[in-house]
């Protein structure tokens, strides 16, 4: 494991989930995304230790357990570390089975989730939530950039040194060749998000998951993969929709049609981002609904 400086007083260490590390005075240290618990947390801890790095405050992108579970470990080595999230994303992260709940539709199981029945009572809580804007930490300005879509409560990091920690916005090339149809809660906000990304001045990008660091030039083919992705899908749904057809339906088109791997967490991570796209749609006032002997039909509504 190591920090490795991307400019002036950021860092990040490489990981399943890339942790972001910035200096905030001569002591103290902002963690963006601690990952999961286990040894993660306990190595990021010594490591900082060796740098003379006290952590101050964590930043949570979003609301999944590969991005905050590690944040209870270090917040019982100091209890004065702040913990910090968005307001949504701090719904999630205060009671972690909601996550579990909404992408089954339903109280989680031990099939998605391995570790429910272990979970009695969550320990990570968000000291306080952030919001979009400038913020200071100990005399040290980042800015806060709403990023929903992903999730409900996604967020972006921009540092002074014009560092962007994106979350699971966009994913690296690597791992997007295997999962090309992305986890989405919102479709519209995903969009929209991925503009307002156009817009943002920024030198670096840091992916949630990634073996690599994006400059803003390269961050172009990348933005545009993920774009192109997201509107094959939604055309590949309109298709399906020009007959009428059950959810579970569409999701088996989609997985056959595009040899998607899926496991059971996968399929339910599919269905969610298929209504999602089916969410869409009806904002755009393209789809319509029957109820046919039990069955839930959608359908695209004639021009």
């Amino acid at each position: 494991m190591k920090l490795i400086n991307i400019k002036g007083d950021t860092y990040y260490i490489k990981g399943g989930t890339n942790t972001g590390v910035v200096k905030l005075d001569e002591d103290n240290v902002l963690i963006i995304d601690p990952g999961l618990g286990g040894l993660r947390p306990k190595k990021i801890m010594g490591l900082l230790k060796e740098n003379n790095m006290k952590i101050s405050h964590i930043i949570n992108t979003h609301e999944h357990e590969d991005h905050y579970e590690g944040c209870n470990q270090i917040k019982i080595n100091d209890e004065t570390i702040q913990i910090l999230s968005s307001k949504e994303a701090k719904i999630y992260i205060d009671f972690p089975h909601k996550f579990a709940d909404s992408i089954l539709g339903g109280k989680s199981n031990i099939l998605l989730n391995p570790k429910v029945s272990d979970k009695k009572e969550n320990l990570i809580k968000i000291d306080n939530v952030v919001s979009e804007g400038n913020i200071v930490l100990n005399n040290k300005k980042v800015e806060i950039i709403k990023l929903k879509g992903h999730s409900e409560g996604s967020i972006g990091v921009l540092t002074e040194d014009k560092v962007l920690f994106v979350g699971d916005l966009f994913v690296g090339e690597d791992i997007f060749r295997k999962f090309e149809l992305l986890l989405m809660y919102d479709v519209k906000s995903y969009l929209s998000s991925i503009d307002k990304i156009k817009n943002l001045e920024f030198e670096y990008m840091v992916l949630g998951h990634s073996k690599k660091i994006y400059s803003k030039e390269e961050s172009k083919l990348l933005i545009k993969s993920h774009s192109d992705a997201i509107n094959k899908y939604i055309n590949q749904v309109r298709e399906l929709l020009k007959s009428p057809i059950t959810i579970d339906n569409i999701l088996k088109n989609i997985i056959n049609n595009n040899n998607l791997y899926c496991n059971y967490t996968q399929y339910y991570f599919f269905r969610s981002t298929i209504i999602s796209i089916i969410s869409y749609l009806c904002y755009l006032n393209q789809v319509d609904y029957s109820i046919k002997l039990g069955e839930m039909l959608y359908y695209s509504k004639k021009a």
